[in-house]
């Protein structure tokens, strides 16, 4: 049975496979109400070239809802940032 958020943290994924401008910093965010958001672990580093990938992780709650927020100084990015969500406890 799904119960919208878990427990058990997450592994997050980004791959950026184009940027245009100095750089470009994703965070993933989550939610229990998709109105009051905040930082699911750590920010991705900066990444001034692509491509590139990176791989986080977060521990402790997972909220329902999830985003990926883009910042920097880029005029054009491209990536896609993937989240899987630990169901049960794990040890890297």
């Amino acid at each position: 049975t799904w119960t919208l958020e878990t427990t058990h943290g997450a592994q997050m994924y980004l791959q950026v496979t184009a940027v245009t401008g100095t750089s470009v910093t994703v965070t993933i965010q989550h939610s229990a109400d998709n109105s009051t958001w905040s930082t699911l672990g750590t920010a991705f580093t900066a990444v001034t070239a692509a491509p590139g990938t990176q791989r986080l992780t977060a521990t402790g709650t997972v909220d329902r809802y999830l985003r990926a927020n883009s910042t920097g100084t880029f005029t054009k990015a491209s990536f896609c940032a993937v989240v899987v969500r630990n169901l049960t406890s794990v040890s890297f």
